[in-house]
């Protein structure tokens, strides 16, 4: 058997692939001369109508416009803070918020520096037991040397400086005043003898006082230990409201009073935005009859005794009301007790009822609340004096926070240095009924 010839069936398979390729279309063809060249899709057209080089990649060309303005945009950036490291970190540094002691003296209770009262007392290593002086000798010293006046009276006294009137108030209650209701507990009420609770609870003050007077009332007091212990230590001719949901309440009128303060009591009013503000559940209403309005004054009348009247606490909805409001002030004036309005709401009604009703009230001249800063509630007081001394009498509410308080007490001193004097909001009520 013949064997068969390689070499011509390899010549026969290199033949059949050019005569293939040429038969296929396009890029997979052969054969033609310009067969690996790539094919111009504008080929024929004239120069003129061919489109320009931007036209042809008007889709690629803004993508890397962007890509290049973040690339720049980002090392810029990044340069710019190497560069600039050691400026930005000192700016930064001095931004922080910090706390710089200086150096102060102590001083002893002589008023002088503790270092220059020690060479003075002791002027070797061992002073003689004759020249030592105690630290309560040296108070007594002081109080002799500087005697304090009713007027003069610091915002915070201290058991050497006694208020005249602590401990001296009215007792509470008094018998004669005093109106028991089933279901209730015990009202005040005007006295068999025409006695009123207002004047007959209220600290003294002198009706011949020509200086304007000022009258000072702390609000919503009871809620809170310490802004209840802070404002009885105010002078005593402040004024003190307590709220009626005080747990302590009457312990806190108590020791109020003890401290020579005249005291009040909230009364809870429906607000203009309820329910969004709610004044509690003794809250009077706009949306419910007057007998139940009436029935929650008497709680909120019951809680203690020993107060001359009440003071709003919120109430901008229902002091707005005539109809809500009349028959309120009606039954103070029936008890003789005082309603004092701190205008939650500018158009309230109460001092034009109040006037026909001949209820003794008084509206604030001022309120002092937790949004004001210090230099604003300095600012505020300032205004208060010119009001005293324009109008003669001057009536600041007070709300029971901390800051609010310590500025008043503060403000207190030097009210006799400008010819005026603190007086209790009774004391101003009953200068306004002379006109005086």
């Amino acid at each position: 058997m013949a064997k068969p010839n390689l070499a011509a069936i390899v010549e026969k398979l290199k033949g059949i692939g050019p005569s293939l390729r040429a038969k296929l279309p396009g890029k997979l063809g052969g054969g033609s001369e310009g067969s690996s060249a790539k094919t111009d899709p504008y080929a024929g057209v004239p120069d003129h109508l061919k489109p320009t080089f931007f036209e042809r990649n008007a889709q690629i060309l803004p993508v890397a416009a962007a890509y290049a303005a973040l690339f720049l945009a980002v090392v810029g950036v990044g340069t710019y803070l190497f560069l600039k490291s050691d400026a930005i970190e000192a700016e930064l540094e001095a931004k922080v918020p910090r706390v710089e002691m200086t150096e102060f003296d102590v001083v002893d209770k002589r008023g002088q520096p503790a270092d220059t009262a020690q060479e003075e007392a002791a002027p070797s290593e061992t002073p003689p037991a004759e020249a030592t002086e105690t630290p309560a000798q040296a108070t007594a010293d002081q109080a002799s040397a500087e005697p304090v006046t009713e007027t003069d009276q610091p915002p915070i006294r201290s058991v050497d400086e006694p208020d005249p009137y602590a401990g001296n108030l009215a007792p509470h209650p008094d018998p004669g005043l005093v109106e028991t209701v089933a279901t209730i507990g015990d009202l005040p009420r005007i006295g068999e003898d025409g006695r009123l609770p207002w004047k007959v609870y209220a600290r003294p003050s002198s009706s011949l006082e020509t200086r304007p007077r000022i009258a000072v009332v702390v609000t919503n007091l009871g809620l809170s230990e310490r802004s209840t212990e802070a404002a009885i230590a105010l002078p005593g001719a402040v004024t003190l409201a307590f709220s009626p949901y005080a747990p302590r309440i009457e312990e806190w009128i108590t020791k109020a009073r003890d401290a020579g303060h005249e005291v009040m009591v909230g009364l809870p009013m429906e607000p203009r935005d309820f329910p969004r503000s709610d004044a509690g559940l003794l809250s009077l209403m706009t949306s419910v009859d007057e007998e139940q309005n009436l029935l929650n004054l008497q709680r909120v009348l019951s809680v203690s005794s020993g107060y001359i009247g009440v003071v709003n606490f919120q109430g901008s909805g229902f002091t707005a009301s005539r109809a809500a409001m009349q028959p309120i002030l009606a039954a103070l004036t029936s008890r003789g007790l005082v309603y004092l309005d701190t205008l939650e709401n500018a158009t309230s009604v109460a001092p034009e009822l109040a006037e026909k009703l001949n209820t003794p009230f008084a509206t604030a001249d001022l309120v002092l609340d937790q949004s004001l800063s210090r230099p604003m509630v300095t600012a505020r007081l300032s205004q208060l004096e010119l009001v005293a001394k324009n109008q003669k009498t001057a009536i600041v509410a007070v709300q029971a926070f901390p800051m609010l308080m310590d500025r008043v007490g503060s403000w207190t001193r030097d009210l006799a240095g400008k010819s005026m004097v603190l007086s209790p909001l009774s004391g101003i009520i009953a200068a306004r009924n002379r006109g005086s």
